[in-house]
C-alpha cells in the first residue's frame, strides 16, 4: 500500500510539474506577443516614487519578502500618465529615466521593452515540462 501511495503522489507531481510548466511556456509566450502587438507603442517615462514593502509570508517558513511598487510617469498625446510598473526594481531609482511601452487602447498599461524575461520563462516551462515527464514515467515503472 505504501509503494502505491509513493506511486500515486509521484504522478500527482509529476501532473503539477507539467501544468506550471505549461502555466509558464503561456506566460511567456503571451509575453513576447503582447510586447510585439501593434497595440504598445514605447515613450520615455521618469519613475518619480519608489515604495518598499515588507510582506510577511504566511507559509510554514515564514519570514518576510520585499515588495516594490514603482510609480512612472510618461505623457501621451500631450496627456499626462502616472501608473505603477509591474517590475522589480533592478537599478532603478527615483528620478530615473526608462523606456517604457503602454498600450494605446489602454495607457496606464505599461510594460517594459525587452523579451529576454519571457525566453527564461519559457526554458523554466521547457525544464518545468521535461521534470513532470521524467517522474511520472519513473512513475508508472513502479521505481
Amino acid at each position: 500500500m505504501n509503494k502505491l501511495l509513493s506511486g500515486v503522489l509521484g504522478i500527482v507531481m509529476a501532473l503539477v510539474f507539467v501544468a506550471a510548466g505549461v502555466f509558464a511556456i503561456i506566460t511567456g509566450v503571451g509575453r513576447i506577443q503582447k510586447m510585439n502587438s501593434a497595440n504598445y507603442v514605447e515613450t520615455q517615462a521618469t519613475i518619480t516614487k519608489i515604495e518598499t514593502n515588507e510582506v510577511v509570508d504566511t507559509d510554514e517558513a515564514g519570514g518576510t519578502r520585499t515588495e516594490y511598487e514603482i510609480t512612472v510617469e510618461y505623457t501621451v498625446d500631450g496627456k499626462k500618465f502616472v501608473t505603477q510598473l509591474n517590475e522589480t526594481p533592478k537599478e532603478f531609482y527615483e528620478g530615473m529615466e526608462l523606456a517604457v511601452r503602454y498600450n494605446v487602447d489602454k495607457p496606464t498599461d505599461v510594460i517594459l521593452p525587452g523579451n529576454g524575461g519571457a525566453y527564461i520563462v519559457i526554458a523554466l516551462g521547457v525544464v518545468g515540462i521535461l521534470a513532470g515527464a521524467f517522474l511520472f514515467l519513473k512513475n508508472l515503472r513502479g521505481r
